[in-house]
Parts: structure tokens; C-alpha cells; sequence
């Protein structure tokens, strides 16, 4: 990745600079050439219409000789690099500060047309000049009548020499440019490619399992957010990991022993080794193991669920006394067996909820099941429905070994047992109270828990209430 992209970098930087030389290079070098030459022609012109109004009048006025006009002109030609010729209304060459040869010129005649234009680019007549000039003709007129030209000169290879620097100048500003861009693709590298090397090699890492290794990022923007996602990506995958393991572990614990007593006495049953009449007794063992192994089974598929399609409610209006009296009589058989009774106490004959009704029986039943597990024999378990404002406080309160001070915060953790539950609970999965919580997180709703060791321990949840006139 680093490769490629610097490779790209590399590749970009060049093309941009041949871009940029091509286009200095031509298009604005022809922008240069014609903006020199017009600037030139402009200058010529200037300086021609002084020279018309500061000798050659004067010349036309009688007042100046040839000679001494030529004598005049010949120090501004020098300075200003040009050649100055004075012609006749017909095109005869009359004074020159540079003659060529002592030829007398016809311009009408090697030049048709010539004092007709007032610019001339590369103009080239043999008898007249060596090379290529630009030129410039001005006509003179002295009382109203056209007197003669007045004709400057340059040679175009002095103009180029001017298009020259000026191509050179910017072939300058070129480099400069570049320069400047190489700091900014220096820069872009530090900004982009280095954290990207970064967050590249954290992903690795944390792939590979390292989830130890840390991605520091000081740049800001997008790839600050992405080295923060990456990082929070690492993290979860660490706790993931940890949890996976939890969850082999747990369930390996709560699996093995069930599934060893089974075969322990299904094997004892099959070689005799337990005598029919004591085989029922036995079988009621492997009964509840495979009870215990079921509901550890549907609790880890109801998390499974959970974890992979998120907490889908349906919710609807119910009753949620009617609720708790068909939930009391499945647990008939088990109080029995206790000897324990379940109390009912309602603020009113009917309250109506609104929430998803087996999702909520869910919870129910899981605390119910709790409070039976930890009760001792000859007590009560006492669930109340009690209507407060607009929520319906629901309570399932017991008398049992109750849950220690440290442990409390801890409860809802999934497989989490005490360890002065794990003798006593040798049914338990450690998931019914997570479960609990995590569907009554998904109706945005409480549920605390109040406990004292060797007293007993209360739930309490909430539920909206659904308002009726009578409310």
C-alpha cells in the first residue's frame, strides 16, 4: 500500500510537471511572444510620433537640414537600438541612420504597398536591411498635405532575444512552482501515507491477535477518525476474544457436569451396576440434568438472537396481572416441592401495559425462577403491580440467602454467579438476569435490584402504563 501510493504520488508530481513545462513552454511563450511584440510595436510607435513632432516637422518646415536632422536622429537610434528612416511622400529612402550601402532605395518599388500599413513584422527587402525587422511607418503631414514617413526599425532577432528572457524568467517561476509542489507532496506523505502506514500496521496487528498494540494518531480529520475506528475496532475485538473465551469456558463448566452425570448413570443403569429398584430414582437425576442442559441450551440461543439481530420488540397493550397469575401457576409444581406459596398483591383488578408480552414474560419468569432457587423452604415469594404516574412499578421480592454487597453491581454480567450462590444454584446458567436486563434496555425501561445477605433480595421494573379515562 505504501508503495503503491507513493509510487502514485511520484507519478502525479511528474505528470503535473510536464504538464506545466509543456504549457510554459508553448502556450504561454506564444502569449509571451505576442504580448513582447505588441508592447514593442507600441513603443515604436510612441517614440515615432515624437521623432514626427520634435525634427522631422521641422525638417519639412525648412527650419532642419537632411544632414542635420540625421545628425539628430542618429544618437536616438543608438540608444534605443532601432533604425530610422525618413522617405519621400513616394517611397524614396531620403535619410537613414543606418545605411546598408550608398544605393539609392525605392521603397514603392522593392515594397508595394509598404507605406500603406503602418506595422510591418519580419520585413526582409534585400536592398533595405540583412535581416528580419519589425517596422513601424508614421506618414508626416505639413499643411494638410502628406510631406513624406518617418520608418523605425528593430531587428526581430532582438525582439526574440526579449521573448527569450521573458520564456526563461518564467521557466524560473516554473521551478519555483515545482519546488513548492514537491514540499506540498512532501507534506501530503507526512500527512497521509505515514498515519495510513500506522493504521495499516495496527490492523495487521490486531488481526494477527495482538490486540495490545497501540494506534497513535496526532494528525486530525479523517484519518484521526479512522485510527479512532480502527482502534475502537481493536478494542472490540479484544473484549470479543475475552468474552468468546468466558463463554467456552462457562459453558464448558456448565456442560461437563450435567453431561457427566448422565453418562455416569446411564452407563451404571445399562451394566447393572445400579439394581432396577433404585433405576427411577436415578432417572429423575438424569431428568434434571437434561432439564438444566435444555434451558442452557434456548438461553444461549435467545443471546445468540440477541447478539446477531439485535433486540426485536413487538410491542402490544396487555394485562399485566393476567401475565403474572398464568406465570404463578407454572411454578406451582416447583413450590410445592419447597413448600413455598407466591404471593400476588395488585393496586388494581386490571392494568394495562404497553410492551412485548413474551419478552416481558420473560423476564418475569427468570426472576420468579431466581427467587424459587434461593428461597428457603417455607417462604413466600411476593410479586406486587402498584400503578405510579404513568409507569407500572412490578416487584418479585423474596426471603432467601440474598446476594452480597460486591456482588450486586456484577449480577446482570452474563454467566456470572457469587460464590455463595454456586453451591445453591446447581440449576443456574448465570444468563437469566442478563437476559432480563438486556430486554428491559431494550424497552428503555429500569429494573434495580435491592438485596441484604441472609435477608433476601427484591427486583423492581417498570413498565408504561396505558392511560384510560378512568386514569
Amino acid at each position: 500500500m505504501k508503495g503503491n501510493l507513493i509510487r502514485k504520488l511520484v507519478v502525479f508530481y511528474l505528470l503535473i510537471a510536464c504538464v506545466l513545462f509543456i504549457f510554459v513552454n508553448t502556450v504561454l511563450a506564444g502569449i509571451a511572444e505576442k504580448k513582447i511584440m505588441e508592447q514593442q510595436e507600441q513603443a515604436m510607435y510612441t517614440q515615432t510620433g515624437i521623432i514626427l513632432n520634435g525634427y522631422v516637422e521641422r525638417y519639412y518646415g525648412g527650419k532642419l537640414s537632411i544632414s542635420k536632422l540625421m545628425e539628430n536622429l542618429q544618437p536616438v537610434a543608438a540608444i534605443s537600438e532601432v533604425r530610422i528612416l525618413i522617405l519621400a511622400p513616394w517611397g524614396k529612402v531620403v535619410g537613414d541612420t543606418a545605411p546598408v550601402s550608398n544605393k539609392q532605395i525605392e521603397l514603392d518599388e522593392i515594397a508595394p504597398g509598404f507605406l500603406d500599413e503602418t506595422f510591418h513584422r519580419n520585413m526582409h527587402y534585400q536592398d533595405l536591411t540583412s535581416e528580419p525587422m519589425l517596422a513601424v511607418v508614421l506618414p508626416l503631414t505639413h499643411q494638410y498635405q502628406v510631406k513624406g514617413y518617418v520608418c523605425m526599425m528593430v531587428t526581430m532577432d532582438s525582439v526574440n532575444r526579449k521573448v527569450s528572457d521573458e520564456i526563461y524568467e518564467m521557466n524560473w517561476y516554473y521551478l519555483a512552482v515545482m519546488a513548492v509542489l514537491a514540499v506540498v507532496f512532501v507534506g501530503i506523505y507526512c500527512f497521509m501515507v505515514i498515519p495510513l502506514k500506522k493504521t495499516i500496521a495496527a490492523a495487521k496487528a490486531y488481526v494477527a491477535g495482538n490486540y495490545e498494540k497501540k494506534l497513535v494518531i496526532h494528525s486530525g480529520g479523517e484519518f484521526k477518525a479512522l485510527a479512532d475506528v480502527i482502534g475502537y475496532m481493536g478494542d472490540t475485538m479484544y473484549r470479543f476474544n475475552e468474552y468468546q473465551r468466558e463463554i467456552i469456558a462457562n459453558v464448558s463448566h456448565d456442560f461437563r457436569s450435567p453431561l457427566t452425570s448422565i453418562k455416569g448413570y446411564a452407563e451404571a443403569i445399562k451394566d447393572g451396576t445400579i439394581p432396577p429398584e433404585q433405576q427411577e430414582k436415578y432417572l429423575d437425576v438424569v431428568l434434571f440434568e437434561v432439564e438444566r442442559l435444555t434451558k442452557l441450551t434456548s438461553n444461549l440461543l435467545i443471546l445468540n438472537t440477541m447478539d446477531q439481530q439485535g433486540m426485536i420488540l413487538q410491542p402490544s397493550e396487555f394485562d399485566i396481572n393476567e401475565v403474572i397469575k398464568n406465570l404463578a401457576r407454572t411454578f406451582e409444581g416447583q413450590c410445592k416441592k419447597k413448600r413455598l406459596i407466591i404471593q400476588l398483591v395488585f393496586s388494581a383488578k386490571e392494568i394495562i401495559v404497553n410492551a412485548d408480552r413474551d419478552k416481558i414474560a420473560q423476564v418475569l419468569y427468570n426472576l420468579v425462577d431466581n427467587a424459587i432457587k434461593f428461597s428457603q423452604t417455607d417462604a413466600a415469594i411476593r410479586i406486587t403491580v402498584e400503578e405510579k404516574g404513568r409507569k407500572a412499578m412490578i416487584s418479585v421480592k423474596d426471603t432467601g440467602t440474598g446476594i452480597p454487597k460486591e456482588d450486586l453491581t456484577k449480577i446482570w454480567d452474563r454467566f456470572y454467579k457469587s460464590d455463595s450462590s454456586r453451591g445453591k444454584d446447581k440449576k443456574g446458567t448465570g444468563l437469566g438476569l442478563s437476559i432480563a436486563k438486556e430486554i428491559m434496555t431494550a424497552h428503555k425501561e429500569n429494573i434495580n435490584v435491592i438485596s441484604t445477605e441472609g435477608v433476601g433480595t427484591e427486583f423492581v421494573f417498570t413498565l408504561p402504563l396505558v392511560m384510560t379515562e378512568e386514569t
